[in-house]
């Protein structure tokens, strides 16, 4: 194996360090190792390097260092003490960013996946919902307030019976919205995987990890992953990232032209999305929606998905004004394309881009 600290770039600038560990040889994908409270440590680090053994690249971010730098912190009073403080001062938005990044730089390898605990089990559960990650969460007892989160990508739950920080009831509530999602619940306290705490329990740990490595052998290898149209992508330029649609600006300097792509792998209609990324999409399409209209003051918004020459799922939303190129009749096939010169094009970028919150 090859094991080395790497630095990465967050998309608002951070950076921040993580602990990566290849295969010998090529990977069958790579996976994301999630802290505890207690930091990159070197449990965190071997976990990295049990994952790399199997065969995948491991990157474990350092979430720790937006708020001060990497800990290794012990397992007593004062190392938990000091680790919820930290988490405390992260939250989990400030940490999905690093992690999204650190997803960015591992697709290097092929498919992506997630595995977490404790904090890093919750966060585990917001990689699947939210980031799309096939994901393990291992004695996430922080995922009580998030359980109405529509997951994106399977997701694997490992919970010991006797952690007195996983109640039953707990249990009995992800299980009920969520019966679709594997729950293993050994016969351990928390933290049994971790062979450096008193709760080490090493025929649950074996059990969890067999389960751990079946799950990842199938759904990296089956995990899809978002391509743009070409079209689109030579169209257009990036704008950013929502939770569910890439924003691009179409390169067309007669209209302010924003494009709505969901991250959906063979998306062709609005009814191929689930239900619950049909309500992202609406809530995605109104927050552009409003950004235009902010940035750029409209006679009119024409919000339309067609696909009749491109398939891939996409909705434009273009603002129009009266006395346009095209006005008041639709803009498609109306006249040559106005290309943007690359100073207006930037500064429209960054303006929607402060506007939309990326």
């Amino acid at each position: 194996m090859n094991n080395d600290w790497i630095e990465l770039a967050a998309d608002d600038g951070h950076r921040f360090r993580a602990w990566r560990s290849l295969p010998y040889e090529a990977p069958l994908g790579s996976v994301i190792v999630l802290q505890e409270i207690f930091g990159v440590n070197r449990h965190i680090r071997w976990v990295a390097e049990q994952i790399s053994a199997h065969g995948y690249a491991a990157y474990a971010p350092c979430l720790f260092d937006r708020v001060g730098g990497n800990l290794e912190l012990g397992y007593d009073e004062a190392g938990v003490a000091a680790g919820r403080e930290k988490v405390a001062a992260l939250g989990f938005d400030a940490a999905l960013r690093d992690i999204a990044a650190t997803a960015a730089a591992a697709e290097a390898h092929g498919p992506v996946g997630s595995v977490g605990f404790c904090w890093g089990g919750t966060l585990a559960w917001l990689c699947a919902t939210r980031l799309g990650l096939p994901s393990v969460s291992y004695y996430g007892a922080r995922t009580r307030p998030f359980l109405d989160e529509t997951p994106k990508a399977p997701l694997l739950m490992h919970f010991g019976r006797k952690d007195p920080l996983i109640p039953e009831d707990f249990l009995d509530a992800l299980r009920q919205k969520h019966p679709r999602v594997p729950v293993h619940v050994y016969d351990a306290g928390h933290g049994f995987n971790c062979n450096e705490r008193a709760d080490f329990h090493a025929e649950s740990a074996a059990l969890a990890w067999r389960r751990s490595f079946a799950f990842l052998r199938e759904h990296l290898a089956e995990a899809p992953r978002f391509a743009l149209h070409p079209t689109l992508a030579a169209d257009c330029s990036d704008v950013g990232e929502l939770p569910l649609c890439r924003v691009l600006l179409m390169n067309d300097a007669r209209y302010p032209w924003l494009i709505l792509v969901p991250k959906v792998q063979d998306a062709r209609e609005i009814v191929d999305l689930t239900r619950a990324d049909q309500h992202r999409l609406t809530d995605e399409i109104a927050r552009v929606s409003a950004a235009l209209q902010s940035v750029c003051d409209p006679t009119k918004l024409n919000v339309a998905a067609l696909g009749n020459r491109v398939s891939q799922l996409h909705v434009h939303v273009i603002a129009r004004f009266d006395g346009d190129a095209a006005w008041p009749d639709p803009v498609w096939g109306r006249g040559e394309r106005e290309p943007y010169g690359e100073g207006p094009k930037r500064m429209l970028i960054k303006t929607l881009r402060a506007e939309l919150g990326l």
